[in-house]
């Protein structure tokens, strides 16, 4: 009987090969999902069918099943920084479900109080709020410029704060938020760091040494172009943080008296059964952007060039900062619904965007990645001022 399909360690990583979208209109909202790089696709798709027919449950199927699940926490310890780090990697469903696992289960005093920014993305924002039914206090600190935040940080953490949520990568701006230096504040009065990578991993390095943080959360199918449904979470200590779900996948042991050993490692965070091709299909497109290395920053950062210096000519204000070397621009149109604006971009001119609508905040994002060409980014500027001029 032969063995489970492997990744293709050196990937084809030429723009055609990795192009999955048809050709009839041009997609900018990466920022919401990447298209699956179709090599991503046929692993997963491969390990998907060779399971199948070997039974998942069976002696087979089920060593197999384990070892991908594996590989995979390997893979991503590697590549966020943590070489060699499996044992701090639990795989998750998503971002959302990494967020909702690492700040329920962040061990605070009773009554703690969680800082956040305005920065972050309701899948953060929402967990964060829901401590407030054990008696915990919220606060959500704007970012304007990184020194006003970093001293509002300070003033809070100084006043006792207990934790910090923070995005690497701003999902409402593109920012890149001073993760390091705000680490480096909460951990001076002992406070948990949380810090939420969906929007970083995959177009900018991310090293969670570095960052300094406790716990960060990912997901495989925006930036890194991997397959819908896969994420993880990297847990430094896992004592920090509680497991309040369980399942066969958390335990090595289990009794009737309501006994339950954990798991050892980060895997003590998942529960049931999963879709292991998709895994599967995590390694390969992370296989990919090891092939591809820095050039996808370089990339972005020129495309982010090219955008903004077209979005300059035209009645927009812009909401990002021009020097954050991200794929997401963010801009509100001038006497013209931001809403209005992206509906007809898709209907009249066949350009996809995304209409932001936050406390606060009514634009357009724009979020591109390094397959993207010159002419991709100059068609969403002509079509971005023949929407607007059209406007009666």
């Amino acid at each position: 009987m032969s063995g489970p399909p492997s990744i293709d360690p050196r990937p084809d990583v030429a723009g055609d090969a990795l192009r999955a979208l048809r050709g009839d209109f041009v997609y900018c909202n990466v920022a919401g999902s990447g298209p699956t790089f179709p090599v991503a696709a046929r692993a997963a798709e491969r390990f998907r069918a060779w399971l199948a027919e070997v039974g998942m449950f069976s002696h087979v199927g089920y060593d197999a099943y384990n070892v991908a699940l594996d590989e995979t926490r390997a893979d991503l310890a590697s590549f966020v920084g943590d070489e060699g780090g499996a044992v701090r990697v639990g795989l998750a469903q998503s971002a959302t479900d990494a967020l909702n696992t690492l700040v329920g289960g962040m061990r605070l005093r009773p009554n703690a109080h969680v800082v956040t920014t305005a920065e972050e993305h309701g899948s953060a924002l929402m967990p964060v709020f829901l401590r407030r039914r054990r008696g915990d206090r919220v606060t959500v600190v704007a970012h304007r410029d990184d020194a006003s935040f970093l001293d509002e940080l300070r003033a809070r953490f100084a006043a006792g704060a207990d934790a910090l949520v923070i995005s690497l990568v701003s999902c409402k701006s593109g920012k890149v938020l001073p993760v390091r230096d705000a680490a480096r504040i909460a951990h001076e009065s002992d406070a948990v760091v949380i810090v939420d990578c969906a929007q970083a991993a995959g177009q900018i390095p991310v090293d969670v040494r570095a960052l300094g943080a406790d716990a960060c959360a990912f997901l495989g199918y925006k930036w890194l172009h991997g397959p819908l449904g896969v994420g993880a979470l990297w847990v430094r200590d896992l004592e920090r943080f509680e497991v309040l779900r369980l399942g066969w996948r958390s335990q090595t042991q289990m009794d009737l008296e309501g006994g339950v050993t954990l798991r050892p490692d980060a895997a003590r965070f998942e529960i049931g059964t999963v879709d292991a091709g998709a895994y599967v299909g995590l390694r390969q497109t992370l296989a990919v952007h090891r092939a591809l290395g820095d050039a996808v920053p370089a990339r972005i950062v020129a495309l982010r060039r090219r955008l903004l210096a077209r979005l300059a000519e035209l009645p927009f204000d812009l909401v990002s900062r021009p020097s954050d070397p991200t794929g997401i621009v963010v801009a509100a149109p001038r006497g013209a619904p931001a809403a209005d604006v992206v509906d007809r971009m898709w209907r009249e001119q066949r350009v996809v965007v995304k209409h932001l609508a936050e406390p606060g905040l009514e634009a357009i994002r724009i979020s591109f990645w390094a397959l993207h060409a010159d002419a991709e980014i100059d068609r969403v500027a002509d079509a971005f001022a023949a929407t607007v001029a059209s406007r009666v």
